[in-house]
């Protein structure tokens, strides 16, 4: 009978230290142990599609792990955003965030389904594509200063597109046309490529889009580029001046991306991709394919980022509010 006891306990204790081991091993698995998704709110073939899997190739190959792009579009963004915002907090799901994401929208969409600031994790900025003010050359426009000429002796005759109402290059555009005091026509589009067909195919005069989707056709001298949004001339673009030298300072925006996690994610999973994503922004191939795309790699720490994305929610509501823009 104690001989029974005992084997029973013995066999009572094996069970248990098995089941220790098997729970340990599974709390203490190293991450990544399975493959990784990255989120791409917006269209295959824009800046935002090809930045995230760029990303996710190079950074899959730091992690030693496989990393899946997939994107999960419309409504500006939202509905990847809100993707990811209602995932595990684990880092196994990620968003390419940007300007309109972490930006625009939660002034635009009061009853927005995500918050951008509670329900991420910021991981690290991946890059910048300034915007681009680029115009019909049928219309004998080589500057900034024959643009204005033109809109004032032809009041309510211009209209710029953009990649819809919301987005960067509206609220560039509107930022734009105040300045300037002009009175341009905004024309929303369903992104910044069939904008910018429509400037070379002459169905619209101007557009304000990113750097990425106007070199190809100002390479093929299909448009002309009258100015860049940002501080410093693109390297895409050398020859093109910026909007502070043709006389507007303070007029700079750009399509940012930035990688974002759910928010609670561990700490120690934030700092492994955060380090991996500094070192694939470090690898000269990257940076090269990103400036075919008008982009400029930019690294930040996670605390970085979310300083960065909180100051521009709160520059982009100024604007916002100040221009009266509406999303419908």
């Amino acid at each position: 009978m104690q001989n029974q006891y005992s084997r029973f306990i013995h066999r009572g204790l094996t069970l248990f230290v098995s089941s220790l081991v098997l729970f340990t091993s599974v709390v203490r698995a190293e991450y990544p142990d399975k493959p990784i998704l990255f989120v791409a709110p917006f269209a295959a073939g824009g800046a935002n599609d090809y930045l995230t899997r760029l990303m996710a190739q190079h950074m899959g190959m730091v992690l030693k792990t496989s990393i899946v792009a997939d994107n999960k579009t419309g409504a500006n963004g939202i509905v990847g955003a809100s993707y990811v915002a209602k995932s595990a907090a684990d880092g196994y799901v990620l968003l390419m965030g940007n300007s309109a994401t972490h930006g625009t929208n939660s002034s635009l969409y009061p009853n927005m389904p995500y918050d951008p600031i509670a329900d991420f994790a910021p991981v690290s900025m991946v890059g910048a594509v300034p915007l681009v003010i680029a115009v019909d050359p049928r219309l004998n426009i080589n500057s900034i200063a024959e643009l204005i000429a033109y809109g004032k002796t032809h009041p309510g005759k211009l209209s710029f597109g953009s990649s819809g109402v919301g987005g960067t290059g509206h609220l560039a555009g509107e930022a734009f046309n105040a300045s300037a005091r002009l009175d341009l026509v905004h024309a929303p589009y369903k992104g910044d490529a069939p904008a910018v067909a429509d400037v070379a195919a002459g169905q619209v005069p101007l557009a304000v889009i990113g750097v990425a989707s106007a070199s190809p056709l100002y390479s093929a001298g299909k448009i002309k580029v009258l100015a860049v949004a940002s501080k410093v001339r693109n390297k895409a673009m050398p020859d093109v001046p910026t909007l502070t030298e043709a006389g507007f300072s303070g007029l700079e925006f750009s399509q940012w991306y930035a990688l974002v996690a759910r928010a609670g994610t561990p700490k120690d999973v934030i700092q492994k991709l955060n380090v991996a994503a500094k070192q694939v922004l470090k690898n000269q191939d990257v940076i090269q394919a990103m400036l075919t795309q008008g982009a400029e790699a930019q690294y930040t720490t996670p605390e970085q980022l979310e300083n960065f994305y909180q100051i521009e929610i709160k520059r982009f509501a100024n604007i916002i509010q100040k221009l009266n823009i509406k999303a419908d």
